[in-house]
């Protein structure tokens, strides 16, 4: 049951990673492995901040957390969908996702990883092999997404770009959706 329980979880938080990764590799075909790698470390960071501060205050600044993240995400959809017209922009954005620029991306979709290093100690599964675990997934999914959405791109053609924002948009108002559930029940 414990090992259902972390196959679930870990997964679970992937999906949003997986979805970015795609959206991005759209945009962006070079350094795979740096996005993943900076991906996978804030997802660990986020999920051991999360940990660490604790029940209490995390029931509240999880969900707010989660709720801010989906926001932040549906933010960069509306402009992928209605400002990024311009190839002078998409060839800025695949050369400034360096920095802060590719930190605070990761950070962004992240959020959700502070959101549940609340429960890890409460759900019962090991922590330090959660946290390996959601390393891991962050940095496959990232690789895997940014490798599908760059195969893609040739077939969707300029489509690629606002299917990347539908995507991400989609996202957003799914982590929006569950965020105010999740406050409406607390």
């Amino acid at each position: 049951m414990v090992v259902l329980k972390m196959v679930v979880f870990v997964l679970s938080l992937g999906i949003d990673t997986l979805m970015m990764s795609i959206a991005l590799g759209f945009y962006r075909t070079s350094g795979k492995i740096r996005i993943a790698t900076t991906f996978a470390s804030a997802e660990v960071i986020m999920a051991l901040v999360g940990l660490f501060i604790g029940k209490g205050l995390g029931t509240f600044i999880g969900n707010w957390a989660s709720l801010t993240g989906g926001i932040l995400l549906l933010g960069v959809a509306v402009w992928l969908l209605v400002f990024d017209n311009d190839d002078e922009e998409k060839n800025r954005f695949e050369h400034d996702l360096v920095g802060w620029t590719l930190i605070l991306t990761a950070i962004s979709i992240s959020l959700d990883e502070l959101a549940m290093g609340f429960s890890i100690g409460l759900i019962g599964i090991p922590v330090t092999l959660t946290v390996i675990l959601i390393a891991c997934q962050a940095f496959v999914f990232t690789v895997v997404g940014l490798t599908f959405g760059s195969k893609l791109k040739p077939y969707l053609g300029e489509w690629s770009e606002k299917l990347a924002g539908t995507i991400l948009g989609l996202l957003a108002l799914w982590l929006i959706f569950i965020a105010i559930l999740h406050l409406l029940h607390h």
